[in-house]
């Protein structure tokens, strides 16, 4: 009876992880944002793509950087993905510089001003769309301050 309690625990086991590590064929991914030409400053990326784990990446001076599904660096599923970005000034600061005076702390210090049109936050509303293939990538992805076009 406790020989097959072992084997069934063990066959259990082995199943529940060959299920984990199939994950899709990733692919790595570099490029540029811009607003009207201009390189964006700071923000994020999310490509998503139905049937697999979205994946993120940041965006310094305009350049896409730390591209990650399940790993930092990793890249992107191999695949057509509808994408967001997201690019919001520095808050402002929660600090006051003397605890004693009355006032409040100027600006909204829980999140900066966007910097693009809010259609581009969003996959189903961006109008932004790129095919991953297998090897190295290089993606431009142009927005305009008025928006995706309709």
């Amino acid at each position: 009876m406790r020989a097959a309690l072992r084997t069934f625990v063990a066959l259990a086991l082995f199943i529940a992880l060959a299920g984990c590590s199939s994950q899709p064929k990733l692919a790595k991914v570099k490029g540029t944002v811009t607003l009207d030409g201009k390189p964006i400053s700071a923000g994020t990326i999310t490509f998503e793509m139905k049937g697999a784990r979205p994946a993120t990446a940041t965006v310094v001076n305009g350049e896409i950087t730390g591209v990650t599904t399940y790993a930092p660096g990793d890249g992107v599923p191999v695949g057509e993905h509808r994408v967001a970005v997201a690019a919001n000034e520095a808050p402002a600061s929660a600090v006051v510089p003397n605890p004693g005076d009355a006032k409040a702390p100027k600006g909204d210090y829980m999140s900066g001003k966007s910097l693009i049109p809010a259609a581009y936050n969003d996959p189903a509303t961006s109008g932004l769309a790129v095919e991953i293939k297998p090897g190295e990538n290089t993606i431009e992805l142009k927005l305009l301050s008025t928006g995706p076009p309709k």
